[in-house]
């Protein structure tokens, strides 16, 4: 959803390095799907019928589940590459089914760790002492997949 900053952010680097990296490639203009699986399961239909050469879809939020329904019923001639984000038990099963090619993960143990220090520093009044650490997102693919 564009309504987020975040999901904005990643659009944006992905159509940059897109652009720099493989300027013969045509990026089609993103579907705002406002984090609804019924919604990004209609539009990667419509999307796989009128671009029967997708080569890729990235869906920067939620709505993912909608995508791999889409791609599981339409069993396109070639399925585009499936990029998603946060490694879940569902995105997971994703990755292990050959629906998603790649999921993009960020700690989210470690940002509500450190949001939740944060919150309760700021209740005690005193700042809590938190070293800063850098999260970086991770690529899982089928085959690194972390054990449960």
């Amino acid at each position: 959803s564009r309504s987020y900053r975040g999901h904005e952010e990643r659009e944006m680097g992905f159509r940059s390095v897109l652009s720099e990296e493989f300027p013969n490639l045509a990026v089609s203009s993103a579907v705002e799907i406002n984090d609804e699986p019924d919604a990004s399961y209609r539009a990667t239909i419509k999307a796989l019928h009128d671009e029967p050469d997708l080569l890729g879809i990235y869906c920067v939020g939620g709505g993912r589940s909608g995508v791999a329904r889409a791609l599981l019923e339409a069993k396109p001639r070639r399925k585009p590459v499936f990029i998603c984000h946060d490694l879940t038990k569902e995105t997971r099963r994703y990755l292990v089914d050959d629906l998603a090619d790649v999921v993009i993960d960020q700690n989210a143990r470690l940002i509500a760790e450190q949001s939740v220090i944060r919150l309760l520093g700021s209740i005690a009044s005193s700042a809590p002492y938190l070293t800063k650490k850098f999260i970086e997102p991770r690529l899982i693919f089928k085959e690194n997949v972390p054990v449960q």
